[in-house]
């Protein structure tokens, strides 16, 4: 399997409705990643390779529905490949010079319909490989692979072109485009399609995404819009992108009077009316409302949306590898540690219990955190050095109650704490992690709810977090503690939020639905660890 290439397709985009299934088995037995589509019947006429790769054409109906069955019957065919079709040459405008391309992955195979590229590939490829330079890649390669596309090549009888599209000067669109899929390159698609100069893509910021499944996944802002901007600027590099930071359902499209038409999926088709009326209340002029069917998820799990969505990709990422480990040299390679964080009532007690019946050893760090401090350690004489003899029971230990009353009245001495227990909790995991070691275990599980304030997690191979919704851990905490609201969220906002750890996480839990569902989660993390462990470490 090569991870990107380029198809070009010669026959008339009418007689190719009917070969799009089979076109796409094809494509997908041979790409794994990245599939740029350019479509070009005029290659299959002309005399001239030169001439003829970029020619122009028509922006008809046949061409708007060719795009909208390729990513449809792609969600139940080859759904994980990224389809991006080519699109500035296509118009109904005339064009002062023909449009070059610059494709943003780097390609390694070219898939064709047309007997004259493929072909003459083996007897002029230095001729072709320069002129597919000039046209889509410098990235393109004299040991790039090609391949015949087994389509109805004899088909060369006249095809009646469908309807001519209306298209526009300046474009409008929104959304969240987290991790682009097959909806959101539709959506992008039909809206550079339609456009001719300029394409408005307002992306949601933080706030707007505050109520969406998973958000804590959910890329940051940054990341999302260059992803449109990559995606815009491979697919149709003759047109300006402009991707603006969104706050509410309106972005610019009620202040820019030189918006014309604005594409929506049939979800959002409301806020369209809306905008529309409030276009009407200041004046400007109408948008033309062109509205994009939802992609079919075929391959979705029952608890997924019936559509192609983020938030159903944000459930699959759950229990999989976010990141790969970063190799430590220092840490001991057996056991195969594993450390396991999240906020308070995120479920890490029973995603311990979980991981202990699938073999894992289990070292809880909170419970290590009351033998820190024992009478005769190391821990409590630091303590009582540090606070004071006053600390000391009848009975001869620390008066924990009257050390929190110290500790948690006053930041700087609670850092002292932590200062003189971590290390003293850390040496007590590491001679219990030793004699799991010992004992034949090999992945241990190192729960620790301050795993990184620590400086723990860099005492194990990799990071597993689980967490949940703020609102939800609130509840869980009012009624497991029996605290008020006001305390529950205090208690939340003085540990790390969940972003923070995510963002330094290998796998993620969210335990928000049903055990059943948690379960799956763990035992796919489960599944995937033994895929990864290292030889020496393999259960």
């Amino acid at each position: 399997m090569f991870p990107n290439g380029l198809v070009i397709l010669t026959q008339p985009v009418s007689a190719l409705r009917s070969q799009i299934p089979r076109l796409l088995e094809q494509v997908s037995s041979v790409i794994s990643d990245t599939v740029y589509i350019h479509l070009q019947p005029a290659l299959r006429t002309s005399g001239s390779l030169h001439t003829s790769l970029l020619s122009p054409l028509a922006c008809t109906a046949d061409v708007e529905t060719f795009i909208s069955d390729v990513y449809g019957l792609s969600s139940t065919r080859c759904q994980n490949l990224d389809i991006r079709i080519l699109l500035a040459h296509i118009t109904n405008r005339q064009q002062v010079s023909a449009p070059k391309y610059r494709l943003k992955k780097p390609l390694s195979v070219l898939m064709s319909d047309a007997p004259s590229l493929v072909d003459s590939w083996n007897f002029d490829r230095a001729s072709i490989v320069q002129l597919l330079q000039e046209t889509f890649s410098e990235g393109i390669h004299a040991d790039m692979t090609v391949q015949r596309l087994d389509t109805n090549a004899a088909d060369n009888s006249p095809h009646k072109e469908g309807a001519t599209l209306t298209t526009y000067d300046y474009v409008v669109l929104g959304g969240t485009f987290d991790r682009l899929h097959l909806g959101h390159n539709l959506l992008l698609s039909r809206s550079c399609l339609l456009c001719e100069k300029e394409v408005t893509v307002g992306v949601t910021s933080e706030d707007m995404n505050a109520k969406k499944t998973l958000r804590e996944l959910i890329l940051p802002q940054e990341e999302r819009m260059a992803g449109v901007r990559e995606f815009i600027a491979d697919i149709k590099p003759n047109i300006k992108p402009d991707i603006v930071s969104i706050n509410d359902v309106y972005g610019p499209t009620i202040h820019r009077a030189e918006f014309e038409c604005m594409v929506l999926s049939q979800e959002t088709t409301k806020g369209g009316s809306m905008v529309n009326e409030q276009r009407e209340k200041t004046g400007l002029k109408q948008l033309e409302l062109v509205t994009i069917d939802l992609v079919e998820d075929t391959c979705r799990a029952p608890e997924e949306e019936e559509k192609v969505s983020s938030s159903s990709q944000r459930r699959r990422l759950l229990g999989t590898l976010l990141r790969p480990p970063v190799p430590k040299p220092d840490v001991p390679p057996r056991p195969y540690r594993i450390g396991l964080t999240g906020g308070i009532a995120s479920g890490k007690s029973n995603m311990c219990k979980e991981l202990a019946t699938l073999g894992a050893g289990v070292v809880n760090c909170d419970l290590l955190g009351h033998k820190a401090y024992e009478p005769g350690t190391e821990g409590f004489k630091a303590v009582v050095s540090e606070f004071g003899d006053d600390l000391i029971t009848e009975k001869g230990d620390v008066d924990r109650k009257k050390l929190g009353s110290i500790v948690f009245s006053d930041k700087s001495k609670l850092e002292k704490l932590n200062s003189i227990v971590w290390p003293e909790i850390m040496k007590l995991a590491e001679k219990e992690m030793k004699q799991l070691a010992v004992d034949g275990v090999t992945v241990v599980v190192l729960e620790a709810a301050v795993l990184f304030e620590a400086g723990w997690d860099k005492s194990v191979h990799e990071v597993w977090t689980t967490f949940v919704p703020r609102e939800e851990a609130i509840q869980r905490v009012l009624k497991r503690n029996q605290l008020s609201e006001e305390e529950a969220a205090k208690r939340l906002d003085s540990q790390l939020a969940n972003k923070e750890r995510i963002a330094k996480s290998n796998v993620v839990i969210c335990p928000l639905w049903e055990f059943e569902y948690t379960r799956k989660q763990i035992q796919k993390a489960w599944d995937l660890l033994q895929q990864r462990l290292p030889p020496s470490s393999s259960l």
